[in-house]
């Protein structure tokens, strides 16, 4: 997977619809504060991979903590979702760059199944259609 790009508009329309049919709201302040931290976006995919165990993803405000925070979160998940980010990406994330998380939200949910790595942790989860 390449680094964390701007989506195209087409992109960014299949995120916002699936944002809104989902009741998440991301706005440019949210993006950048609330979801610059793991614990909101672990509860986003806590959705379809219902086995995230949040606990291991307090919320924490320094940037250091969220860091180590989007390391862990990289390794226990995203990497098991077939969404493997480089350091620059998770620095990206934790400092709440415009798009990073609407990146990682679209790739996740984007994805025509969750790879056999997951199936234990994602039950009945058949893709994003749309």
């Amino acid at each position: 997977m390449g680094t964390i790009r701007e989506l195209t508009k087409r992109e960014r329309f299949q995120l916002d619809l699936w944002l809104k049919s989902e009741g998440i709201t991301l706005n440019w302040r949210s993006r950048r504060d609330t979801y610059s931290d793991v614990r909101p976006v672990a509860e986003i995919l806590k959705k379809i991979c219902p086995s995230i165990r949040l606990e291991f993803y307090p919320t924490v405000s320094s940037f250091s903590r969220r860091l180590q925070n989007w390391e862990v979160f990289s390794y226990r998940v995203l990497k098991k979702l077939g969404l493997r980010l480089k350091k620059s990406d998770l620095k990206q994330l934790a400092e709440g760059r415009t798009g990073a998380i609407d990146y990682v939200l679209l790739n996740v949910f984007a994805q025509e199944e969750v790879p056999p790595t997951m199936w234990s942790v994602c039950k009945g989860y058949g893709g994003w259609s749309s």
